[in-house]
């Protein structure tokens, strides 16, 4: 296992430029600083052991599932290898959003590298969405700095850089159903042009084929279709719904199968509208 975690790991070197835009995408999206600490511990990949005890959730990442052996194995241990080694014994600074903590008492924060100044210099859900280790995961309570780590992690998809490199993180078709359905109980992100947009009950369905029993869906349930509205407040990234039939897009989130595949969509973050020169508007 260890050779395979060395290979993953050869193309993590992260370039000076890439590190910088890290750091000024964390300035630019901000969020309330609440203390400073050591990390001792490095607990179940994505939390962060502090010496003064708490427990620190790194918001806005998903990375590889836990498994015993296997590829999954692999790309787990190769996150959690260059975490450690990006954190294990430095101080960092902690920065919340609206979430500050989970239901396990786990402090809900972005995380900084600061340096013998006192100066932060690396934002770490940056770099492990910028070497392709971790996907973006927002949810509607918890959305600060979402939009930046999108576009990190478009550029490492991009360039194929970490997992997306080995194929272990992909964009799944829309039009591929059978797999999709084999899919179901897993973080995807699927891609494909939406057929139709249907409203029904104040609930919205945005199909991705002309058989809604069989094909992808995403769902927007009536009591988030607020957030999608121009007027929402702190609205960064904004989607109408209304506007996306005929649009190619991306929808990330939890798989299951109710009539067909389909993703349960909470706040736009959630939706990526794909141009047609491949850029990703925020």
């Amino acid at each position: 296992m260890l050779a395979c975690v060395k290979e993953y790991l050869n193309g993590f070197i992260l370039l000076p430029l890439m590190l910088l835009a890290a750091a000024q995408a964390h300035a630019m999206c901000g969020g309330e600083e609440v203390g400073r600490g050591v990390v001792t511990e490095i607990s179940g990949g994505e939390t962060l052991v502090l010496d003064d005890g708490r427990a620190v959730r790194l918001i806005g990442l998903l990375g590889p599932k836990r498994a015993t052996r296997g590829p999954a194995s692999d790309a787990r241990a190769a996150m959690e290898n260059v975490l450690s080694e990006l954190t294990l014994g430095k101080q960092v600074s902690l920065h919340i959003g609206e979430r500050k903590r989970d239901r396990y008492g786990r402090l809900l924060a972005h995380v900084m590298l600061v340096d013998d100044s006192g100066s932060e210099t690396e934002w770490v859900q940056g770099r492990l969405v910028s070497d392709g280790l971790a996907r973006v995961i927002s949810f509607q309570d918890n959305r600060l700095c979402i939009s930046e780590l999108l576009a990190l992690e478009n550029e490492a998809r991009h360039v194929r850089k970490g997992l997306w490199g080995n194929g272990f993180f992909a964009v799944r078709p829309a039009m591929a159903e059978d797999l999709l359905y084999r899919l179901a109980q897993s973080y995807e992100i699927v891609e494909g042009r939406v057929v139709d947009v249907a409203a029904v009950k104040g609930r919205t369905y945005l199909n991705f084929g002309k058989d809604w029993k069989r094909d992808f869906t995403a769902f927007i349930p009536a009591k988030t279709a607020g957030m999608f509205e121009p007027s929402a407040s702190g609205q960064k990234h904004t989607i109408t719904l209304a506007e996306l039939a005929g649009k190619q897009i991306r929808v990330r989130g939890w798989l299951r199968n109710y009539n067909g595949p389909s993703i349960t969509v909470s706040h736009p973050e959630q939706i990526e509208i794909i141009e047609p020169d491949g850029a990703i508007p925020h």
